[in-house]
């Protein structure tokens, strides 16, 4: 098996094209309005395969533009502006950084997309390094491209026939793309790579986190297979079960094809689509009837010798029928029924069942694939499938990534034939002075990296873990421009500094402050001089440690709150020394009802001394 991989990670700040700043928060308001896009040809004048099938789909796109995040660019009511220099900065560091030579001018393009996750109809995209490598866990990995790109739009609604709608808050956002080469055997290799290009550029601290920021594509081919591209695994854990379980579909399909070559000796199965309408005019079937009363047709296909194999498993959860569904999706339908099926679950009458089989010819050892739609797209679906079944081996195909590790059919794998180029933009230069300053940058990250891992030294992995992936050590210095600046790292250095207990100022700065924020608190208003504050005021023993939380939201709700007034507010003043021993003693408590009333207030360490001096 041979696998590459394409990490695609959003860069902070600004968008690629425009001042706009993507927003954390999706917003109701802004401009509504739709799209139609057509396919257009490529400087070669071919029509891409990926193109054309969505182009037969014939959807109108609908598009939300929040105010605070786009504007007429992510629209294309306005052509876009120069290239923001600080992504393209950041993405100079990330060549540099993996040994890419850079290319001397950058030539933007645009990559014919029409699914409706461009407003254009196209991806701006261009190269700026080649070559290169990186380290990991299973040796050297070899860097082919290195690309900066604009982000898609959000999709707010798939899965219609006849429309699709998306966000556009998330269009425009600068990406950098790291394509591997195909040199990865197994999926824990791969996962293992991706970690490792992951960690890279997270340590610069000039890319987004969070759900979403950063996804994976994975290459994976095997012998007598084909390169198929399985695209948007997010979560890093997912990799290697996913590579794993394409490399088993296509084994599977392979021992598949050459049965039914067997069984048609070569033959290929015809492609007559007979209208079986008047068949089900009265079923009770709602899916077809609901087709029907739409204005819509039933179509059949005869599948000769497919009996019994539309059900043979080529993934988990997935047959072989279901991979013919998927085709029938990429027109524009919803799936497709076949005769593995159990069909008593569709309602389908004997006399139904019967005249079908008579209207399509089929004979002892056949089986048939239906449709039901708008008339145009019901005969491009069965023509989808026909191809398919025809098809001999495993086709090169774009495949979705499904939570469980499987994957599912999206379009026919892409080629040069959707490039031309961004007549909008001129070429850029890549100077010397852009080189040398991303050689600079590359050192300091490398710096700023060592004091980073000797500052985490003192905590445990998790919570090290944790602070590492705050974004704020490197947009600190003056050299990045970032505006993902975050206050956690440099209030744990500060911290520190005045003999803090690093597990507890570790611990607030990750697991507490995320609390808060899950919880809706404003922890954006804890910057680092009042959160030092914060861990001095429980260094001179103001208040317990169990009153953290407390303390901090009621700092969050009130910007001027100080922690000193907000234990006064709360009354969550500690209790220690002698107070804490004439408490005890004065009210006869035990430990358990001692800490059930004064939980907030006592230190239980402290509580359990003073009980053991009794």
């Amino acid at each position: 098996m041979k696998c590459g991989i394409e990490i695609h990670q959003r860069i902070a700040g600004k968008k690629l094209f425009c001042n706009c700043v993507p927003s954390a928060e999706e917003s109701a308001e802004g401009a509504k309005f739709s799209r139609r896009l057509h396919a257009v040809l490529s400087e070669l004048g071919e029509l891409d395969a990926a193109v054309r099938l969505e182009s037969i789909r014939q959807r109108s796109m609908g598009y939300s533009a929040p105010a605070n995040s786009s504007c007429l660019v992510e629209a294309d009511e306005e052509p876009p502006h120069q290239i923001n220099r600080e992504a393209l900065s950041a993405v100079l560091l990330f060549c540099k950084m993996l040994n890419c030579s850079s290319v001397d001018e950058l030539h933007v393009m645009r990559k014919n997309v029409i699914d409706g996750s461009n407003t254009s109809g196209f991806q701006r995209t261009a190269v700026v390094g080649l070559g290169g490598s990186i380290e990991t866990q299973v040796g050297k990995l070899g860097i082919q491209t290195v690309c900066i790109e604009e982000e898609s739009a959000g999709i707010v609604e798939a899965g219609k026939e006849a429309t699709a709608d998306y966000e556009l808050s998330r269009l425009g956002i600068p990406l950098v793309e790291i394509a591997t080469e195909p040199t990865l055997s197994s999926g824990t290799e791969a996962q293992e790579a991706a970690l490792a290009i992951g960690t890279l550029l997270r340590k610069t601290g000039l890319v987004q986190r969070g759900i979403g920021s950063i996804r994976q594509d994975l290459n994976v081919s095997i012998p007598e297979g084909a390169r198929v591209e399985v695209k948007g695994v997010q979560e890093l854990s997912m990799i290697a079960s996913t590579v794993d379980l394409e490399a088993q579909r296509q084994e599977k399909l392979l021992a598949l094809s050459k049965e039914i070559e067997k069984k048609l000796a070569g033959k290929p199965i015809d492609a007559v689509f007979v209208d079986l309408t008047e068949v089900f005019e009265g079923t009770a079937c709602q899916l077809v009837s609901k087709a029907i009363h739409s204005g819509g047709r039933v179509m059949g296909l005869r599948l000769q010798g497919h009996e019994g194999l539309l059900g043979r498993e080529v993934a988990p959860g997935r047959r072989y029928g279901s991979e013919l569904a998927d085709y029938a999706r990429s027109a524009g339908l919803k799936g497709l029924i076949h005769s593995d099926e159990n069909l008593a679950k569709y309602n389908f009458s004997e006399d139904e069942t019967s005249e079908l089989k008579v209207a399509l010819s089929i004979l002892p050892g056949d089986a048939f694939a239906l449709v039901a739609g708008e008339q145009k797209k019901a005969q491009a679906a069965l023509s989808e499938v026909c191809c398919r079944a025809n098809y001999p081996g495993v086709p090169e195909e774009t495949r979705k990534a499904n939570p469980d590790g499987t994957s599912s059919y999206m379009r026919p794998l892409p080629g040069k034939a959707r490039m031309y180029p961004e007549t909008d933009m001129p070429a850029l230069p890549i100077t010397k002075e852009m080189l040398h300053q991303a050689a600079d940058d590359a050192k300091l990250a490398e710096k700023l990296q060592e004091q980073k891992d000797e500052l985490l030294s003192s905590v445990n992995g998790e919570l090290a873990a944790q602070l590492s992936g705050a974004k704020g050590l490197l947009s600190h210095n003056p050299s990045f421009k970032s505006e993902s600046g975050s206050p956690e790292l440099a209030a744990f250095a500060a911290a520190l500094e005045k003999n803090i207990d690093s597990k507890f100022a570790a611990s607030v700065l990750t697991n507490t402050l995320q609390s808060l924020k899950r919880d809706g608190a404003a922890t954006s208003a804890l910057d680092e001089p009042r959160l030092l504050c914060f861990f001095l005021a429980y260094k001179g023993g103001l208040f317990a440690k169990s009153a953290a939380v407390d303390i901090l939201r009621e700092m969050c709700a009130d910007g001027a709150a100080t922690p000193e007034s907000a234990v006064a507010k709360l009354g969550l003043s500690k209790i220690t020394g002698k107070a804490l021993t004439a408490l005890i003693k004065g009210e006869g408590f035990d430990f358990k009802t001692l800490m059930a009333k004064y939980r907030l207030r006592v230190e239980a360490s402290e509580a359990q001394q003073v009980f053991g001096k009794k």
